[in-house]
């Protein structure tokens, strides 16, 4: 088995103060960059957390990860995970059995990209890596503790795209052929998913399909499924990037960013999956109602307590906020700024952790208007 190459730590780029409001714990700085590192995914794992993010520090966009304790501090080295050429992107993770499963997108010098999907052990060896068909990125994954499931976007043969999904054993294998779930478009760049009481994925995206900008779908992502059915209306205002959680006993909260009032505003709507059927624009509530631009939004449940973390832009650059809301969407309290600095605090992940919550983001520090041109790190805290 392929061993995980561990980093050298490198100096701490930021010295600016993060203030966490309300949390347990300032912020925790868990990559050392010192270039870019960029949209960190977090999962719960044992008696602590793994988290992963790409990092521009070898020249090209690498998958990396590090494991931490129970209070987000590092509890090993930065494992660099990727080692091929191409730039590799967005990486999923999530825990299966003593392991951890990492799905992500590499993309080629000229623009051909290709989902792999990959077991790591948590000791830093590799068990096995899987190639897509060519054409495909923007991977999600999500485990029953037995199997990894695995969404992503691919082009078919007409040009268009599609979105699709399929489960892998824990030796690598397919359990079956990969299912169409439904049409995506090249701007679908989200996808998300969660398993109901079943172990059935639902998988959540945003796609122009058939529709004059991005709109909300929702699959059942089973051979049975009828599916994917459009949530949002047909307003020519786009709805973004949402994100999906099932709790334990079937109740669901979904989440997205909308451009319907003229501003991007982050909505939620809790119920049960049931709910998801139609068009939802009705039955949501919007959360946010600041002048900047409100999105990034994900959320997950701790028992009847929902968490929702956003990146919202307060004077200038965009910050974390969290609120809490109980089973019926209700607000258990004011949304809280979790970030407050001269940096961009973009991406939250979010899982719940105790009797509350656990977030990671990316501080990014730019150097021009150019995107990403600048340097980056990944953060983590708790929240009470």
């Amino acid at each position: 088995m392929q061993s995980l190459s561990a980093s050298v730590p490198r100096c701490v780029v930021f010295a600016c103060v993060l203030t966490a409001v309300g949390c347990s714990t300032q912020p925790t700085q868990i990559s050392n960059s010192a270039k870019g590192a960029y949209e960190a995914a977090l999962v719960r794992l044992g008696d602590g957390f793994a988290a992963a993010w790409y990092d521009t520090r070898d020249g090209n966009a690498e998958i990396y990860l590090r494991l931490l304790d129970a209070d987000g501090r590092p509890a090993g080295p930065e494992r660099r995970l990727t080692n091929g050429p191409e730039d590799s992107y967005e990486v999923s993770i999530d825990g299966l059995g003593d392991a951890i499963a990492v799905a992500w997108y590499d993309q080629s010098g000229k623009g051909q990209q290709v989902t792999k999907l990959g077991l790591w052990n948590t000791g830093g060896s590799n068990r096995w890596v899987k190639t897509m068909a060519e054409g495909t990125r923007n991977p999600v994954i999500q485990s029953d503790g037995r199997a990894i499931f695995c969404a992503w976007i691919q082009m078919e043969l007409d040009g268009r795209e599609a979105v699709f999904g399929g489960w892998w054993e824990a030796d690598g294998q397919p359990r079956a052929a990969p299912l169409r779930l439904g049409p995506a478009s090249k701007t679908t760049w989200n996808l998300n998913v969660a398993l109901d009481h079943s172990g059935v994925p639902w998988v959540v995206f945003d796609a122009a399909a058939s529709t004059r900008t991005n709109e909300l779908y929702v699959v059942r992502a089973d051979a049975a499924g009828t599916g994917a059915v459009r949530l949002t209306k047909d307003d020519g205002a786009s709805s973004k990037y949402p994100d999906l959680a099932i709790g334990a006993d079937g109740r669901a909260a979904l989440t997205w960013y909308d451009e319907r009032d003229g501003n991007a505003e982050v909505y939620l709507l809790t119920g049960r999956l049931a709910d998801l059927t139609g068009e939802i624009d009705g039955r949501s509530r919007r959360v946010t109602t600041t002048p900047g631009e409100s999105i990034g939004a994900y959320l997950d449940w701790n028992g009847d307590r929902l968490g929702l973390a956003w990146s919202d832009k307060i004077g200038g650059q965009h910050e974390i906020v969290f609120q809490s809301f109980d089973t019926s969407g209700t607000a258990r309290g004011p949304a809280r700024r979790l970030t407050q600095n001269t940096t961009w605090s973009l991406v939250p992940a979010i899982q719940p952790w105790r009797g509350g919550f656990a977030l990671a983001w990316n501080e990014y520090a730019p150097a021009s208007v150019e995107i990403h041109v600048g340097t980056s790190e990944v953060f983590f805290v708790s929240v009470p």
